[in-house]
């Protein structure tokens, strides 16, 4: 299983694929340290390919981190029959993210008929704060994989 950290028995059967058939965490190394309600914190190791020429995490990456993690912690929250889509994602770049481990806690504020807003941190092991993103999920009907 790509994701580390969760037995598949305990992700609803829907949702499954994210860790298990999901080609972009294999690249990334996730692994959930937690997840309940509306929440998640997950864990990615500092990989040399994922920097940029000044050896920081390239920001699309942080950003993939913190999107990941929202997405843990919106699954929690979805009903029978729906599924989740990223809107927009905003980014407050705080300072470079140059070691490893990388954690990514997440927490939705707003659940409402269609819409989910989450927060994330992306910080350092120490807890060191590199980046707060705020993003949109928009809960729409799963789609087929042709």
């Amino acid at each position: 299983m790509p994701a580390r950290g969760i037995d598949p028995k305990d992700i609803p059967e829907r949702f499954r694929r994210i860790f298990t058939e999901n080609p972009i965490i294999d690249h990334m190394d996730l692994e959930v340290v937690s997840h309940a309600q509306g929440t998640s914190v997950l864990r990615f190791p500092y990989k040399k390919h994922f920097t940029q020429y000044q050896g920081a995490v390239q920001g699309g990456v942080v950003a993939a981190y913190a999107d990941a993690a929202i997405a843990v912690a919106v699954v929690s929250l979805l009903p029978e029959g729906r599924d989740m889509v990223t809107t927009d994602l905003h980014i407050h770049f705080l300072r470079p993210v140059t070691s490893g481990p990388i954690i990514a806690r997440a927490h939705i504020v707003h659940q409402g008929k269609t819409l989910l807003l989450g927060n994330a941190t992306v910080e350092t092991e120490d807890g060191t704060i590199c980046a707060r993103v705020t993003a949109t999920y928009m809960m729409v009907s799963p789609r087929g994989l042709d």
